[in-house]
Order: C-alpha cells, then sequence, then structure tokens
C-alpha cells in the first residue's frame, strides 16, 4: 500500500473531482494525508474525511499564505474542540518568500507547533526559503512526527533534518529531476515519505497535469530507481516511513 504523504484534497481545483478521488484510491489501495490552509479548508477537510475515513487522512493547520486572513484564538480553539478527528497539523510552516508577514508566520507556527506537541500529533511543513528558520525553531518542541514536505533545501539542511530525525518528502519532480535525485540519495531511506501534494500541475512527463493519486506510483518507481531497489521492496519501505511518522 501507498499513502500520498501531502495531497489538499479539498483545494479548489479538485471541485466536482473529490469523488473521481477517492475512488482512484480505493481502486489503487492508497491512502492520502489531506492537508488544509486555512479554517474554510479544515472544516470541510474533516467532513471529507469523516465520509471517506477508509482513505483520507485529515490534518488540518494554518499556512503561512493564509495567517494574516485567520484569527488565530478562534483557530486554535477549532483545532481543540475538534481535536479527537485531526489526525496530524498541516499545512503549517514558514515562507522566505513573504517577508513584509514573518513575524505573523512565526507566531501562527510555533502556535501550531504549541498544539502539535500538546496533543502528540506529526505535522506537515511548508519550509520554501526557510528551512534554516525552522530548523532551528523545531527542537524546542517535542512533536512526535515531522514532515519537511516538498524538500527543497541544500544537502547540509537535509543532513540536519536527517540528524534530528525528521522526514522529508518528495514528489513527481522525483520523476525528472537529477537535482531531486540527487538529495534523494544523500537522504536516510529511513525518513523518507512520498507525495503528490496535488493539485499541482508537473511538467515534463506529466504535460502540465494536475497532480491525481496514480501519479504516486510513479514515484515511487523513482525512488526505487534512484536508491538501486525493487519496486516492492521501496513501496514496504515508505509505508513504514509513513506509518511510524503517523505514530501507527
Amino acid at each position: 500500500m501507498l499513502i500520498d504523504a501531502h495531497v489538499h484534497l479539498i483545494d479548489e481545483d479538485y471541485s466536482g473531482l473529490e469523488y473521481y478521488m477517492v475512488n482512484m484510491l480505493r481502486a489503487l489501495g492508497m491512502r492520502a494525508i489531506s492537508v488544509s490552509m486555512d479554517m474554510n479548508t479544515s472544516e470541510r477537510n474533516l467532513r471529507f474525511a469523516e465520509c471517506y475515513n477508509d482513505v483520507i487522512i485529515p490534518f488540518v493547520g494554518l499556512h503561512p499564505w493564509c495567517v494574516d486572513r485567520e484569527e488565530l484564538d478562534s483557530f486554535v480553539q477549532f483545532i481543540t474542540s475538534n481535536i479527537d478527528k485531526i489526525m496530524g497539523i498541516g499545512e503549517i510552516g514558514l515562507d522566505g518568500t513573504y517577508t513584509t508577514n514573518y513575524n505573523r508566520q512565526r507566531e501562527v507556527f510555533e502556535s501550531m507547533l504549541s498544539i502539535a506537541e500538546k496533543y502528540r500529533k506529526p505535522i506537515s511543513v511548508h519550509s520554501r526559503r526557510a528551512v534554516d528558520d525552522i530548523l532551528n525553531v523545531l527542537p524546542s518542541y517535542n512533536i512526535k512526527g515531522v514532515l519537511l514536505h516538498w524538500f527543497s533545501g541544500s544537502k547540509r539542511q537535509l543532513a540536519k533534518a536527517n540528524e534530528l530525525g525528521y522526514y522529508v518528502s518528495y514528489g513527481p519532480v522525483l520523476v525528472y529531476s537529477e537535482e531531486k535525485r540527487a538529495l534523494l540519495r544523500s537522504s536516510d531511506a529511513d525518513l523518507v515519505l512520498v507525495e503528490t501534494d496535488g493539485p499541482v500541475r508537473y511538467g515534463s512527463c506529466f504535460n502540465q497535469s494536475m497532480a491525481v493519486p496514480s501519479f504516486l506510483i510513479s514515484v515511487t518507481y523513482a525512488f526505487a530507481d534512484t536508491l538501486k531497489m525493487e519496486y516492492d521492496h521501496a513501496e514496504e519501505v515508505l509505508l513504514n516511513n509513513t506509518l511510524r511518522y503517523l505514530g501507527s
């Protein structure tokens, strides 16, 4: 079985396709960690997961892109009142591309980390142009499972993340990017997950197609090929990694 470690199944780009995605997951024997970004997507994500709990693993979080449009105390109250339905906290993090509200991003991020620590929930972290800051903040919290999703840092940053026991995930870009494969070869294979990050669109061999669950098979083949593994063994490694990350 494969588990998509990070996908936005309730994104507007999937509107009208939700049941198609669920049926594809079922047909392929997969599950998906569906993340959210704000109050609206978090509420919808929990409702979606209640209907399809055989394939959907719901995370809720306040994305750094959304921190200015949500009231933090209300969001925290939403999480705590629904904590038994929530499997993890995400997507959360920092984005160094947006510097005008960086202090607000840090305030929200640390609030989300406190919740994850208190309720022993894994987290899915956005770290674009902010890997060093995130790696400096995270050790202050006792989080049971940390994923730096769509890892795009340096080999030095990767080594530090591995040393701290944090997971990193690779998506469809791994199929055609030698740079990503080089990062994977430098990764601790027991700390790697795979994702689609749908509905992101990918170029090259994917012809700018919006990501769907079946893309994960190609990512797993790329993982196996890069690390010189048989496909079945690669799938087993990735499943065990994801279950450990989730605390299962």
